[in-house]
């Protein structure tokens, strides 16, 4: 149930952030003014248009963290840099695991490979 929220609030708030970049400027300027007013109107949307079910509460209250950040972000031009630093951080810990487990693959290590 959490997850299921989880997943629609990401992919209403991919949407949003979409949309809200093909609007105009004078309109994205006055939400990133207003961000408490854009939250709640996008998070009683969200918990309108997913049926006003559990699911969509859970979609709602990640969907309004989301927005917060991404409109902070919009906001803060610094902390952009923050973000794109942790992403790196991120992506870099990705790598590691992934080389970490191409180690431990049966065909790059003999003595995991069972005999028939």
């Amino acid at each position: 149930m959490i997850g299921n929220g989880l997943s629609l609030a990401l992919l209403t708030g991919a949407a949003f952030y979409l949309l809200f970049k093909k609007l105009p400027r004078p309109v994205r300027r006055w939400m990133t003014r207003h961000v408490l007013i854009t939250d709640a109107v996008c998070m009683l949307l969200t918990y309108a248009l997913f049926g006003g079910t559990l699911v969509a509460l859970f979609a709602a209250a990640w969907l309004g963290l989301i927005i917060s950040m991404m409109l902070f972000i919009m906001q803060n031009k610094e902390a952009m840099d923050v973000v794109e630093t942790i992403l790196e951080k991120i992506k870099g810990l990705f790598e590691d695991m992934w080389s970490w487990l191409k180690t431990k693959l049966p065909a790059n290590n003999p003595d995991l490979v069972q005999e028939k």
